[in-house]
Formats: structure tokens, C-alpha cells, sequence
């Protein structure tokens, strides 16, 4: 479901950054006799690197947020099959008044995610293009 819900955000997000190359640097490598496959993979690929990076980091952070269509579909079960983090989060704040507990596992993924992005970020210097 996650995946159907974001692929047309992430798809107007691709667009954007589509638009946002010059067509002059498809039109001086096609002068200089690049074939297309050439153009995408010298031109196209690297100059939507950083929306690639943009997309990724989003994808990330949003599945920690996949509380609603858990709560809506499943509730967890069936036997915490379908149980994420932040629904574990929200059963022990408000279902069994663990307060001490919700608010951990909320620093947890705080930690997690600022950690994650930091990789993201430090691995992404070889291939995110400006």
C-alpha cells in the first residue's frame, strides 16, 4: 500500500527535477555524437542525483511514519506480524500508558534517523552531483 501511496509524489518529485536540466547539455552531446543511451547515463543520470538523493532520504524518513495504514488495516496483528516501531510507540503511550517507554523508543528513532541521514548524506559525496 506504502508503495502505491508514494509513487506519484515521488513521481512528480523525478519530473521537477527532469525539467530542471538544460536542454543545452542534451543538445551539445548529441552534437558531439553521443548516442541516448550515452546522454542518460552521462548527462541525465548525474544531473538528477541530487533529487535522487532527496527521494531516497524522504523514502527513508517516511517509512518510520507508516502508523495510519497499520493502525487502519491490521492494528499490529496478526501476532505483531505487521507491527512497526512507531505503532509499538503509539500501543505503549496511549493504549498501555507506558509514557516512560513511548517517549524512549520516540529518542530511539530520533537518533536512528538523524544517523541514517548523516550516512546518507557522507555516502552520498561520490555519487550526488551539483
Amino acid at each position: 500500500m506504502k508503495a502505491w501511496k508514494a509513487t506519484g509524489y515521488y513521481t512528480i518529485l523525478f519530473l521537477a527535477g527532469l525539467q530542471a536540466i538544460p536542454t543545452d547539455l542534451h543538445d551539445a552531446a548529441r552534437v558531439d555524437g553521443a548516442s541516448l543511451g550515452q546522454r542518460i547515463r552521462h548527462v541525465t543520470l548525474p544531473l538528477l542525483s541530487p533529487m535522487t538523493f532527496f527521494v531516497i532520504v524522504i523514502a527513508i524518513i517516511g517509512s518510520f511514519q507508516d502508523f495510519d495504514q497499520i493502525f487502519v488495516m491490521t492494528r499490529g496483528g496478526p501476532v505483531n506480524s505487521t507491527n512497526v516501531l512507531v505503532y509499538y510507540l503509539y500501543e505503549q503511550g496511549f493504549q498501555n500508558y507506558r509514557v516512560g517507554v513511548a517517549s524512549a523508543i520516540a529518542v530511539v528513532m530520533l537518533v536512528l534517523l538523524v544517523g541514517l541521514t548523516a550516512l546518507q548524506s557522507w555516502l552520498s559525496r561520490r555519487w550526488v552531483h551539483y
